[in-house]
Parts: structure tokens; C-alpha cells; sequence
């Protein structure tokens, strides 16, 4: 409360440098230049995106579902902004999550100390601006050899011209959705105009008479076969406007030449960043003997004169410049990074659901810009406010109550406060590759609106014997009695038994978690499985018991969920569940190979609770192929047709490796080619683009093996033979 209480009393033209401004509604200035994008990992359209928007827009909001690699796209945002000099802040209430980015960017240069954790209880981490300074101050000075001048120019022409032909692409796409549309409209017009061809065709001095007569006819329900010169020419007017249109498209098509591949490219980055990144940050960590000298004084005449607050800025800004990367917990923050505006140059917030608004916003002022990570489909943080607290404190200060919603403590997270703020640039990731496709269907269809695309590597999923990939139900009918204390014993002896047959009888070589809404029946799990699994087991299978609300953030190769619920449960443990529909979405995505549930099918299927309802019929409802040997597109059937004529055998909607393939065709010996027809209304994301993820799942079908072969609409209406020739060499 302190640090808020100071940036009330900042002027406007203080706040508008931080990254406050956007939240705020002031003017913020815009990043002149675009730093390299870089990523020491492979990074998909979105993650790319989401790097490219975090290092020009005051504030950035990135939507991370569960295993679509938020952590990676955090990793590569923040080492574009150290290996262009600058200095970045990850906050996150969440210790796990800033384990994950410590793991990943303390790799990237493991011999140097560039990255701070200022709290770890775990590791019992505890450090301030004070003691980083000290450390400074008491290394000895290190020789360090300048970064690669040749490598970094390098890195900065490859990730420019990979901007340049990710944008390429892009308009590609625009302008050959425009051009479908079109084609569209004139099969339209055309049919019209032919249907309108057969209808006598009257001189225009009769039009009034033929005015009247239509008119009369009209009232009868009656359709007159007279058509007035005006009617004919318009028709004949839209068609040579459409068809004018069409030429000048194609026209602008003809001048975008793309050349490479983004993909290709993007490994190529991965390879350079690595091998320059360390030379990048051993430089700048290390000190001069001057410079370690004048700051050994600045902190002797600190502790002379018993300086008890926060560093100076310009002190607390030289200890960043050699220390570019700090992670901090959010309510930790205060006490640890001083209140010095602009001291980051970004900050980037992970699991943004989980963190109130008030803690977070010092943490803005301390940065320039800032990135906000999280979900609003995961579990959010519980606010110990009211809404009449909220409404209370906001007319205490004079604050127009009716446009504060967003600010809301009572109701919104930070990460709602982030998305509902105008002007921030929005990314959603939607690659899934952790989950096998069932489980990842499960979750698109009840939690992302068909958003997420399955990106995983299926046959890497280690499923228990005789499982398939997905999501698994066995019933276990609930106690008849009241359960006490939330306790479902026959759901715990039936998931102990079954952990018992997974690691001691099958020798089960995955990771196993096992996950029930109640802390009791957490306990009593947890001490079942204890006494009949031993410590050496359970240790290799990574065997953790837990909450839902402790699990968020990890994951497993199986996880064994325990609802607990039954028709004789305490009213408000099944207020508990229902009251929080997402928390089946965590419960069911932390799985990579199978979500197994432990619980009663007739009360599942009661609808008490209507999101365990359709958990239940998605693992015990048969499913069939959907949408196998189905079509999208008028164009998918033309293409079929023309197949077959050809004598080809093609398959449509063939489902691989958890996607689906327009036609598969299979050819002479191991011939295998996916063919894509890509066109305006398919082929395309929620936003109406052409998905340019299909760049980088048409390298993962490559490694499967698989030939791939696409073709725009208007390829097909200006040659349809001639493409179908092609892929008819292809197969030979």
C-alpha cells in the first residue's frame, strides 16, 4: 500500500514513461525501433507474434492455455530484450511458474550470474537491490571478450527477414482470401445472371407499365418473367465490376514474391541465438576494475551513514544494466526492487489470472512496458473483497464508479484488468502440445470456443497398457451414507488399487498425478497411496497428490481425478464444484497421455453438476470418425471429383497425429501426400486469416513422413487440371 501511496502523488507526465500509462489511460510513447525477435527454441506463429508485440506495445496481453507453450514464448521475449540490451522483470505469485522460466532462460548462459531470484523459500532465497550491489562490488573483475560482431549482425538480419516474410505471407493470405470471396460472389452473380437470361427482356419506355404489372403480380405471390433494361444492366454492371476487381487482386498478387521458410528460418535463429547469447550476457555482467572500484564507494558511503530505504535510482539502475534479469514474486516485490520509475525496461507478469490488481500495479510503475501472461479459462485468484468494498473505496477517492469495472478487486484479476484495457495487443496461443488430441478436444470445445489446435507429438505419449490417449472413466458408485468431511472412500480404494497395478504390477514408466477438488480427500489419498506404494516408486513415477488448485502449472503423463461427489454429498461441497466450471479444464489438461477419472457415472450423469455432465460424456459417449470423408468446401468437393476422375483415391478429412487432412492420398511404395485446399471460409482462424500455423504443422507431417501439397482457390478455378496433374507426379 506504501508503493501505491507513492504513485499517487507522481505527476501524469512521470506515469506516462512507466507502463502504468496504457492502464491508466495516458499517452505512452511507442518503441521507434523493433529489437531483433530471437528465440533459443523452437517458437511457433503466435509466439513469434507475441515476442514481435511485447517489444513495441506499452502493454501486451498473451493468452496462454494450458500447454501451448507460454514459458517458451516468456523465454523468447525476454532474451530479445536482454540481447538488445535492455532489462526485464518477471513477476508471478505462482513460485512454480518462475521456476519454469528460471530452468529455461539460466540455460541459456549457465556460467553467467545475469539472472536474480530475490525469494525462493524452497531454496531459501532471499535477496535484496542491497546484497545484489554487495555481491557485485566483492567479485573479482573477469576479462570478457566482447560479443561476436559478425553473429550479431547475423541474428539481426535473420530475424529481419524473417518479420519480413512472416508479413509477406500474411498479405499473401489477405489478398487469396479476398480473391475466394470474389470468386464466390461471381459464381453467384453468373448463376443469377443466367437464370435472369431466359426472362424476357422489355425496352425501358414500357418500364412503367411493367411496374405496375409486376406490382399486381406481386401482391398475388406471383413472380413476373418481364425484366426492365435498368434490372438487366445493373446485373451486367456487377459483374464487370466483380470481375475488374478479381484482375486487379490477381494483379497485386503477381508482385508479392515470398521466398523462404519462416520455419527453416526460425531454427536458424535458435542456432545462432544460442551459441551468441552467452558471449552476449558474460559481457555484460562483468565489471571493469573502475567501475567496480566507484561502486564499491557508493556502497561504503551507503552503509557509513546507515541508508536503511531503497538504492538511489541511478544506483539501483547500474545494478540492472549488469544484472538484466530479475524474477520476483509479486506481494515480494516491494520489499525487495526499489520504487524507481522506469527501472525495467519490461516487466512480464506469468500466470496473470492468479494475481489481484492492486499488488500488481507498482510493479507496472517500475517498467516501461509490460507483457501480461495468463488465462481467464484456469483458475483465477480468490479476493478476499467484496463488491461493496470495491464500490466503497472507488467513491472515496472520486473515481467515476460506473467506468471502473475493470478495476473491480472484487471481481477481476489482473490478467482481466490487462484484457479489458483499450489499445493493449493481444496474442492467443493456440498450438496445444502437450495433451493427446482427445483430451485436447475435450477442453476446446468447453473451454476455448475451437481455438486450440492439436500440435503434439501423438506417439510420444506414454499411456498405461491396454489405455489408449485421451480421457478414461471408470465408475466407482458413491457411498450411500453421507460422506463425512468430504471423504469419498470407495473412489480412494478403487484409485489406490489401481496406482498399485500401474508402478508395482506393470512397472508403468510415466509420471502419475493424482487430483481431487477436496483438501480431505486429498489427505486421505496421499496417505492410502503412501502405505501401500513404496518411496522408490512413487519417486520415479514424479507421484504427487493434490488439489486442483495446487496442481495448476504442473502436469503429467497420467492423471487419476477424483471428483468425490455422489447423490449423498454435503450441499455445499457440490456448490464448491459448481461454482468454478473451470476447474475441471486444469483438473483435465494437466494430462499429456490420458485423463483417467475415479468417479459415480449415474451422479455424473444427473447433471447436478453439469460440467462433470459432460466430462462424463465425453469419456463414456461412443465416438465416431466426425468428419471423415466429409467436405468443407464447395471447392474440396470439385477437387474430389477431379481426383477421381484421375483415377486417384482420395480420403478426406483423414485424421493424423491428432489433425485432420483435408485428403490424404497414398501412392506407389511409402508414398504419402497431403493435399489442402485453402480457401476463405477454411483454412482460416477466428480472426479470418489464412492460419499460418499450418507452415509449422506442415513441417511436423514432414517428419511423419508425409509429402504436403496446397493449393489457394484461385489456383483451382484458373487450372484445375493442371493442379490435379501435379499431384498425380507427386504420387508416382
Amino acid at each position: 500500500m506504501r508503493d501505491l501511496d507513492t504513485i499517487a502523488a507522481w505527476p501524469k507526465e512521470k506515469l506516462a514513461t512507466t507502463a502504468l500509462a496504457p492502464i491508466l489511460g495516458l499517452d505512452a510513447p511507442v518503441a521507434t525501433r523493433l529489437a531483433p525477435v530471437i528465440n533459443t527454441g523452437d517458437l511457433n506463429k503466435e509466439q513469434i507474434d507475441a515476442v514481435r508485440r511485447s517489444l513495441l506495445a506499452p502493454l501486451t496481453v498473451v493468452t496462454g492455455p494450458p500447454g501451448t507453450g507460454k514459458s517458451q514464448a516468456i523465454v523468447s521475449i525476454a532474451a530479445s530484450v536482454i540481447a538488445d540490451g535492455g532489462s526485464v522483470l518477471v513477476a508471478s505469485k505462482n513460485h512454480q511458474a518462475l521456476d519454469a522460466v528460471e530452468t529455461r532462460l539460466g540455460g541459456i548462459a549457465p556460467q553467467s550470474p545475469f539472472l536474480v531470484r530475490t525469494l525462493d523459500p524452497t531454496r531459501d532465497i532471499d535477496q535484496s537491490f542491497d546484497q545484489v550491489l554487495g555481491e557485485l562490488v566483492s567479485e573479482p573483475t573477469r576479462g570478457a571478450a566482447e560479443p561476436d560482431l559478425v553473429l550479431l549482425s547475423k541474428l539481426s538480419t535473420l530475424a529481419q527477414n524473417r518479420n519480413r516474410l512472416l508479413d509477406q505471407i500474411d498479405e499473401l493470405s489477405r489478398i487469396h482470401g479476398l480473391i475466394a470471396e470474389l470468386l464466390e460472389r461471381l459464381e453467384a452473380q453468373e448463376a443469377s445472371s443466367a437464370e435472369r437470361g431466359v426472362q424476357t427482356l422489355v425496352e425501358p419506355e414500357k418500364n412503367l407499365v411493367i411496374r405496375l404489372i409486376n406490382t399486381i403480380l406481386g401482391a398475388f405471390g406471383l413472380k413476373s418473367k418481364l425484366l426492365v433494361g435498368s434490372q438487366r444492366s445493373g446485373g451486367e454492371t456487377t459483374l464487370a465490376t466483380l470481375r475488374q476487381r478479381l484482375k486487379q487482386l490477381r494483379s497485386e498478387l503477381a508482385t508479392i514474391e515470398v521466398k523462404g521458410d519462416p520455419v527453416a528460418i526460425t531454427q536458424e535463429i535458435g542456432e545462432v541465438a544460442r551459441e551468441l547469447l552467452p558471449k552476449v550476457l558474460a559481457s555484460k555482467v562483468n565489471l571493469t576494475e573502475i567501475d567496480r572500484r566507484r561502486l564499491g564507494e557508493e556502497l561504503a558511503n551507503l552503509e557509513l551513514a546507515q541508508n536503511t530505504g531503497p538504492l538511489p535510482s541511478e544506483l539501483a539502475g547500474e545494478v540492472v544494466s549488469h544484472r538484466p534479469l530479475w524474477l520476483v514474486s509479486v506481494l515480494g516485490a516491494a520489499r525487495r526492487v526499489p520504487l524507481s520509475d522506469s527501472l525495467f525496461d519490461l516487466a512480464i507478469f506469468d500466470e496473470a489470472s492468479q494475481c489481484d490488481i492492486a499488488s500488481a500495479l507498482p510493479i507496472f510503475a517500475r517498467a516501461k512496458r509490460a507483457v501480461v501472461v495468463g488465462d481467464n479459462r484456469q483458475l483465477s485468484f480468490i479476493s478476499q473483497l467484496g463488491i461493496a468494498h470495491d464500490r466503497n473505496l472507488m467513491q472515496a477517492q472520486n473515481l467515476p464508479v460506473s467506468k471502473m469495472g475493470r478495476f473491480a478487486q472484487s471481481r477481476r484479476s489482473l490478467f482481466d484488468l490487462a484484457d479489458l484495457t483499450p489499445g493493449a495487443a493481444k496474442v492467443m496461443l493456440r498450438d496445444q502440445y502437450r495433451s493427446a488430441a482427445d483430451i485436447v478436444g475435450y477442453i476446446n470445445e468447453h473451454f476455448y470456443g475451437g481455438q486450440l489446435r492439436v500440435a503434439g507429438d501423438q506417439d510420444k505419449l506414454k499411456s498405461p497398457r491396454g489405455m489408449k490417449p485421451g480421457i478414461a472413466w471408470t465408475d466407482v458408485p458413491a457411498p450411500t451414507s453421507p460422506m463425512i468431511g468430504n471423504i469419498n472412500n470407495s473412489e480412494i480404494a478403487a484409485i489406490v488399487q489401481h496406482v498399485r497395478m500401474l508402478l508395482v504390477d506393470q512397472g508403468y514408466s510415466g509420471s502419475i498425478g493424482v487430483i481431487a477438488p477436496f483438501r480431505p480427500q486429498v489427505y486421505a489419498l496421499e496417505q492410502a497411496i503412501h502405505a501401500e506404494v513404496n518411496e522408490k516408486l512413487r519417486v520415479k513415477a514424479e507421484l504427487r497428490v493434490g488439489t486442483v488448485d495446487s496442481f495448476q502449472g504442473q502436469e503429467r503423463d497420467l492423471i487419476l481425478f477424483s471428483p468425490t461427489l455422489g447423490h449423498s454429498s454435503a450441499i455445499s461441497a457440490v456448490t464448491f464444484v459448481q461454482k468454478d466450471w473451470r476447474r475441471l479444464n486444469v483438473a483435465i489438461s494437466r494430462a499429456r497421455a490420458v485423463a483417467h477419472v475415479f468417479g459415480d457415472l449415474s451422479y455424473a450423469r444427473s447433471g447436478k453438476v453439469r460440467s462433470l455432465q459432460r466430462l462424463a460424456a465425453t469419456a463414456t459417449e461412443p465416438k465416431g470418425r466426425i468428419g471423415e470423408g466429409t467436405f468443407d468446401s464447395n471447392w474440396e468437393r470439385i477437387v474430389d471429383a477431379a481426383l477421381r476422375k484421375r483415377g486417384l483415391n482420395p480420403v478426406a478429412q483423414f485424421e493424423v497425429a491428432g489433425r485432420r487432412l483435408d485428403f490424404a492420398l497414398f501412392g506407389s511404395g511409402d508414398v504419402k501426400l497431403d493435399l489442402e485446399v485453402d480457401g476463405r471460409h477454411w483454412h482460416a482462424d477466428t480472426d479470418g486469416k489464412r492460419k499460418l500455423g499450418d507452415y509449422w504443422r506442415d513441417h511436423q507431417l514432414k517428419s511423419l513422413g508425409w509429402k504436403i501439397q496446397r493449393f489457394w482457390v484461385d489456383e483451382l478455378a484458373q487450372d484445375l487440371e493442371g493442379c490435379i496433374e501435379r499431384v498425380a507426379k507427386q504420387l508416382s
